[in-house]
């Protein structure tokens, strides 16, 4: 696993991050604005982002904020948090004179809220992005199969039987596209099967929530994350 990325959102704390770091994360996210898709307390100041940030040793930040209007704005509040990467808060491609802010101050866009439903052709996964000049990407975060609880199992074992599915060879394909990250149903079970399965995508993905407003959105309890994330360290 030491070629792979683990990427963990919307930590709360800088005693989460250190653990979460200590275990292998090496991106570690905070929110500091609401996420329509969480009922919970998750959301961070600027300030409580760089108290985490300041913790971290070797992961990186990376603050999900609000990226439009005045670039000026973006990039204190970059500075403020410590933050090497950001990310759309709400998965929206920033505007033009953003990116371009964030690019020449070196710092990577994380373009996530990427859902990819059983049904979908691969072909639309990135096509929000096809014709966007530079992106100024780093990485992008899609969840796979959300709107089923034990979605591993169905791409691994249902999928493969209607070739229309989206199919695991889909998912290392759009890999070879684009750094991609992805977010399953990790257990401390399924972990090594995933990471041997997923050869070819760049890592993987976990986001912290206690309740969703939804039934089809993806999450992991801190202590589940931490168990997934000794299981990773095991792979």
């Amino acid at each position: 696993m030491t070629n792979r990325l683990i990427k963990v959102d919307r930590v709360g704390s800088a005693a989460e991050a250190a653990r979460l770091e200590t275990l292998g994360a090496d991106l570690v996210g905070v929110s500091l604005g609401t996420d329509p898709r969480f009922a919970d307390d998750r959301t961070v100041t600027v300030e409580q982002a760089a108290v985490i940030g300041g913790v971290l040793e070797r992961a990186t930040l990376v603050a999900a904020m609000e990226l439009a209007g005045d670039p000026g704005r973006v990039l204190r509040t970059v500075s403020a948090t410590r933050a090497g990467m950001v990310q759309p808060i709400t998965g929206a491609v920033p505007p033009a004179d953003v990116r371009a802010a964030l690019s020449d101050a070196g710092v990577g866009i994380v373009y996530g809220n990427l859902e990819i439903a059983h049904d979908d052709d691969p072909g639309w996964v990135f096509s929000a992005y096809t014709d966007v000049p530079d992106l100024n990407a780093v990485l992008f975060h899609a969840d796979v199969l959300p709107e089923y609880r034990s979605s591993w199992a169905f791409l691994r074992d249902r999928a493969p039987e209607y070739e229309e599915e989206f199919q695991i060879a889909d998912l290392n394909e759009l890999g070879r596209e684009r750094p991609l990250a992805v977010g399953l149903d990790f257990t401390p079970d399924n972990v090594r099967e995933i990471a041997d399965a997923l050869a070819e995508v760049r890592g993987f993905a976990l986001t912290l929530a206690g309740q969703g407003r939804r039934g089809d959105v993806r999450f992991h309890s801190y202590p589940a994350a931490l168990e997934v994330l000794e299981a990773f360290g095991d792979a």
